[in-house]
């Protein structure tokens, strides 16, 4: 596995109007309606709210830098047709000695589409194959979010098992089931 510390340039990944790019401070709007919105914050763990634009500027401006640079953690900023940010992919939970990572993708409620979220979760795969040539990408979706798992399923995330009590919700606090599914890059389409 490439380290993200060791990666040049800035990384911008497209797949026809969808793109993915490190994110910046014009970011932070997307950055606080997307931990405000009660679906992301149901469906994904540890989602804290920013009190307000600014301490969502100052959280693009420290926490994803340090995390690259530390070789923990890549976030991206998902672009819909060459305006603003629509939404967020991330891989965390890089694991070096395995080669593998955690992936999750979130979009704002205007953005969420089979285009764009199968188009963004298959640009974050393609930049861990291809720039940290990683050797597998899971994926966690709540057992009641189909959304999140047939667009897995639509770019060649295989289920691998279900996960009782796995998560718990940042908005109403309940345990969530999970559904794990897992991706090799010659299954990624």
């Amino acid at each position: 596995m490439r380290l993200l510390s060791l990666i040049e340039g800035e990384p911008r990944l497209a797949d026809g109007d969808v793109l993915i790019r490190r994110p910046i401070t014009e970011d932070a709007a997307t950055l606080l309606a997307g931990t405000r919105d009660p679906l992301v914050r149901e469906f994904m763990q540890a989602v804290i709210p920013h009190r307000d634009l600014a301490a969502a500027e100052r959280w693009i401006e420290q926490v994803p830098p340090m995390l690259w640079t530390e070789n923990r953690a890549a976030y991206f900023a998902v672009v819909d047709g060459g305006g603003s940010a629509v939404g967020w992919a991330e891989l965390v939970d890089l694991r070096p000695e395995e080669g593998s990572a955690e992936v999750s993708v979130w979009l704002l409620p205007a953005a969420r589409s089979l285009r764009v979220a199968t188009s963004a979760l298959r640009l974050i795969c393609r930049f861990g194959f291809e720039w940290l040539d990683l050797r597998r990408i899971d994926a966690y979706a709540a057992a009641e979010n189909m959304p999140s798992q047939v667009t897995g399923a639509y770019i060649g995330f295989r289920r691998a098992g279900y996960r009782p009590g796995l998560f718990r919700s940042s908005r109403t606090h309940e345990l969530h089931d999970a559904v794990y599914a897992t991706l090799v890059p010659e299954d990624l389409c």
